[in-house]
């Protein structure tokens, strides 16, 4: 059989289980039938190489085989094409024509930059089967415009990376979003930008449309509509009347599309000489001949004067709200209306061409969000107070369902109530629909709300992956906190960028961020949570005994506040824990669970069951760390706590059913572990589960990727066994982090690695001191082996 018909048997093999991981002798036999190569592994794995780079799909190496994932199809991401797009022909011709990898429209505004990038986009889309990415980057509207952080987020999210996965430093999300895109046929639509940023490809095979009001490098600049296209759109829409009064209307319009869409709509049941009279006695007629928006602007005037009363007041309230479009239940928030009178008024506006209707959703070009915010005159603000209010309780309600266990400022009281949810994925998919609108309106909100839903924000953007969002939510509520004097919130603010920092593994900023905000706490309550928060960062730092010095601070200071003083003690016995001092760290998670049930904090008793687990799992107490892991596992699938917490309980009683040799469970719950934890992006867990299954480069990858030291240490433990300069590192490692549950782990893995019984003696010594049961009979075992040839038996 030929190399090439040995990859396409290897990947028809693959493809017929899709999904699932075929064994690795499946996939001999597959590829080489009864006539294996000599290393039939090593010959495996060199064609798995060649097949990834020849297929789009991915190929995934498991335990025990490979698993084919097939690549979903490519985002589709273009809005609808305009029905009634006219003219432009040669334009759109010479664009479609061309090879250039930017293909960028200019123009003043109004001039239907937008529908030409659209039209063409719709027309080129076949030569791009990989999909199309847009973005509205509004580089031009009165609100905040899109980050190229942000945008980038949206486009590797949608390319197919988990948030989690998305790099933190700006350059490499840049080159991750150009090496996802290579060997892809992909357009990227980038409309309203500034200026030509990272987000063109700049990849062979793509091609990046984008528009803009500023002078581009070989940009198509659009003029106004010619006289015919001028006219064929007129037709489009049914508009009769001399052809007199047409050209004046063309002209009245300044031959721009907006203002004669606009018009055109107003005309629906008007007859064409009232409209122009009205539109000839408009003050601003004599710069209708120039450039610029006057003649969309008196198209506006004529619609809006136009309107009843009712609909007049929408319209300008609509200009208050932070996002590119938005629904109903928003607008009648914004409006303080029943939701049928929204409808219709909607509807009207709709009809009236100042509102553009795409489904359930509306939106308002830039430029007449920016006529109607010149309307909305004192109600303005409180119609803003009325949506930061219902966004800010619905996003409270939803945030304390998909993250219960995260703290958060005391609520705001609020003018308008929120929506409630049923499930938390139902809360969580509310938040992942509303991401971007809230973050448009914490840039917007005046004190408290920027800080107050910043905050609330928080738990969920940290667990989602949008680091970029999150800063930029962070600094805005930072802003108007420290502008207000308001020391309790920007103290939270500064919280946040700690947590931020720390997730960037940024930890000396962490670290400056949690001691501003422990300058700026007022109560015992917040400085006690701010320690138990440095505790933790101290803690992957490598610096255990600091890392205790805090709780017991933090613990002395919270003993009036049960909620946060079982949280204090747990992580105490955790720490305790990992300095080997096992029985002392049950002591405290009994104590823990006592508080919690004498307070009636249910998860907080799971939580210590569950610590209660791993602690009798280290000591090799299997039968008694099951009966609290069932515990803990049981109240998580009861309640709202079971995505986050289910996957890390799996995958300790996969441990335990490895450790007590039924191999194919412990095979079946990490299995299952890793999947829960993908679902909610659980790094550390999926660390865990994948060292059970024996793939420890995989294991140190993503706990590198995760910044989760202890698992990547775990990891390498099994590595070093193999590796003396590994596991010399690993024991100075242990011994500088005061980890000394490494450390004679580590210890061991040393005298494995070179034969060593001095350094085996060593490890059982101090595993048998700090009852590390594992330890102490691999120990045993591999002293009570003959001393393998090379090795040393010094004493």
């Amino acid at each position: 059989m030929s190399s090439e018909s040995r990859l396409a048997a290897l990947h028809r093999a693959l493809a017929d289980q899709a999904g699932q991981p075929v064994l690795f002798g499946d996939l001999v036999r597959s590829v080489w039938g009864d006539e294996p190569p000599a290393k039939p592994l090593p010959a495996l794995r060199t064609l798995v190489k060649r097949l990834r780079r020849s297929v789009d799909d991915e190929i995934v190496t498991d335990a025990s085989g490979y698993r084919l994932v097939v690549r979903p199809p490519g985002p589709q991401q273009l809005p609808a094409d305009l029905p009634d797009f006219v003219g432009r022909e040669d334009e759109l011709g010479a664009l479609a024509a061309s090879g250039a990898p930017v293909l960028a429209i200019t123009g003043p505004p109004g001039i239907g930059k937008t529908a030409l990038a659209i039209r063409l986009a719709h027309r080129i889309r076949d030569r791009f089967p990989d999909g199309q990415l847009h973005v509205n980057l509004r580089g031009f509207a009165s609100g905040p415009a899109l980050t190229v952080e942000q945008a980038l987020g949206r486009f590797l999210r949608s390319l197919g990376v988990p948030p989690a996965k998305v790099p933190l430093d700006l350059d490499e999300q840049i080159e991750l979003y150009r090496s996802k895109l290579r060997g892809r046929r992909v357009l990227v639509v980038l409309d309203n930008a500034a200026e030509l940023s990272p987000l063109v490809p700049g990849v062979d095979g793509c091609t990046a449309i984008v528009t803009s009001r500023n002078e581009l490098a070989g940009q198509v600049r659009l003029d106004v509509l010619a006289d015919d296209e001028a006219g064929t759109l007129l037709d489009r829409w049914q508009i009769d009347g001399s052809s007199e009064d047409r050209a004046e209307l063309i002209k009245l319009c300044a031959h721009l599309p907006l203002a004669l869409r606009i018009a055109g709509a107003h005309l629906a049941d008007r007859h064409l000489s009232d409209y122009l009279a009205d539109l000839r006695g408009d003050g601003r007629l004599d710069a209708l001949e120039i450039e610029g928006d006057a003649a969309v602007r008196a198209a506006f005037a004529l619609s809006y004067k136009a309107l009843p009363d009712d609909a007049r007041r929408l319209f300008g309230l609509l200009s208050v709200h932070p996002g590119t479009d938005f629904g109903v239940r928003s607008a009648s928030v914004i409006g303080s209306l029943s939701t049928e009178d929204t409808e219709r008024l909607l509807d009207v506006l709709a009809r009236a061409g100042l509102v553009q209707k795409t489904g359930e959703r509306f939106q308002l070009h830039d430029l007449i969000r920016l006529f109607a915010s010149e309307q909305v005159g004192g109600e303005g603000p409180p119609a803003l107070r009325r949506l930061l209010s219902f966004y800010l309780a619905t996003a409270h309600v939803a945030a304390e369902l998909a993250h219960p266990t995260m703290k958060r400022l005391d609520p705001l009281p609020v003018d308008v109530e929120g929506r409630s949810f049923e499930t938390a994925d139902e809360a969580r998919a509310w938040l992942d629909a509303k991401r971007p609108v809230l973050v448009a309106a914490v840039q917007i909100a005046p004190h408290p709300f920027a800080s107050q839903l910043a905050d609330v924000l928080r738990g969920y953007l940290v667990s989602s992956g949008y680091r970029a969002e999150m800063a930029l939510a962070l600094t805005a509520g930072l802003a108007t906190a420290h502008a207000a004097g308001d020391v309790v919130r920007e103290g939270a603010m500064h919280n946040g960028f700690g947590q931020l920092h720390w997730l960037r593994g940024e930890y000396a900023d962490a670290l400056k961020s949690y001691g501003v905000a422990s300058e700026l706490a007022t109560t015992d309550h917040m400085r006690a949570t701010l320690l138990n928060n440095t505790a933790l960062l101290k803690r992957d730092m490598g610096d255990l005994a600091g890392a205790v010095a805090d709780l017991e601070d933090a613990r002395r200071m919270s003993g009036e506040h049960p909620d946060l003083h079982v949280t204090v003690l747990a992580n105490i016995g955790t720490m305790l824990g990992m300095r080997g001092e096992l029985r002392k760290a049950i002591e405290l998670f009994e104590e823990a669970r006592g508080l919690s049930e004498e307070h009636g904090l249910e998860l907080k008793v799971a939580v210590a069951a569950e610590n209660l687990g791993f602690a009798h799992l280290e000591l090799g107490e299997f039968d008694e760390a099951r009966r609290h892991l069932e515990a803990a596992l049981t109240f998580y699938q009861e309640t709202m706590a079971a995505p986050f917490s289910t996957p890390n309980v799996l995958v300790n009683l996969a441990d335990i059913a490895a450790k007590t040799g039924d191999h194919a469970q412990a095979r079946t719950l990490a299995l299952t572990s890793i999947e829960e934890a993908r679902k909610v992006e659980d790094g550390r867990t999926e660390v865990e589960a994948l060292i059970l299954l024996g793939d420890f480069a995989a294991a140190v990858e993503k706990a590198n990727a995760v910044g989760y030291s202890v698992g990547r240490r775990r990891a390498q433990l099994e590595l070093a066994r193999h590796d003396r300069a590994l596991a010399e590192e690993l024991v100075r490692e242990a011994r500088t982090s005061d980890d000394r549950l490494l450390e004679s782990q580590a210890l061991l893995a040393l005298a494995e690695a070179t034969g060593d019984a001095a350094v085996a003696g060593e490890a059982l010594e101090l595993a048998r001191a700090r009852e590390q049961s594992a330890v102490v009979a691999r120990a045993e075992a591999f002293l009570a082996q003959p001393p393998a040839n090379g090795g040393s038996t010094s004493s």
